[in-house]
């Protein structure tokens, strides 16, 4: 007997953040593929720089700003969310420090912010959408779509694409 998954409708509001939790599982897919093609250090480490300038960090200072509007400021759920970005933000500057465990963090990153994407989906947004008032929600989004410009990853050279022989 088969069963199927329904995916879950996302509430309109929370669709902007949702398309860009996309983009950094592109990200983590990319840093991956870079790690396997032998891609030179300091080519990853310069994309998670821009990522997390012109993509990651804008995004997790909206989704804490939705949170600081939805939930109270000691909510285990808001707190959760707000650790584990200082906690990737961390893994980052270490990246860009250049620790000798440079490639073991990448792998780290990956691993995080895609846990970190898998749980917002799974489970923060679908309690978000059961647990705060449709108005309310859609007021946020309001708010949310009015300073939300649409973004996205124009990082050269695509190294994801190119096997190199020198790492």
């Amino acid at each position: 007997m088969k069963t199927t998954v329904t995916p879950q409708k996302r509430d309109k509001s929370l669709i902007p953040l949702s398309r860009e939790h996309h983009f950094g599982l592109l990200f983590c897919w990319k840093i991956r593929q870079g790690l396997k093609n032998g891609t030179q250090l300091r080519v990853l480490r310069a994309y998670v720089q821009y990522f997390w300038k012109n993509l990651l960090q804008p995004h997790c200072a909206e989704e804490e700003w939705l949170l600081a509007r939805l939930l109270p400021q000691d909510h285990e759920v808001r707190l959760r969310l707000e650790e584990e970005h200082r906690l990737l933000q961390k893994l980052i500057d270490l990246i860009q420090e250049g620790s000798p465990l440079n490639r073991d963090l990448f792998k780290v990153l990956d691993r995080d912010l895609t846990d970190h994407i898998r749980w917002e989906e799974r489970d923060l947004f679908p309690y978000l959408q059961t647990l705060v008032p449709a108005e309310e929600l859609e007021l946020a989004g309001k708010l949310l779509a009015h300073n939300h410009a649409p973004r996205e990853d124009a990082f050269s050279p695509d190294f994801w694409n190119t096997k190199t022989t020198a790492a």
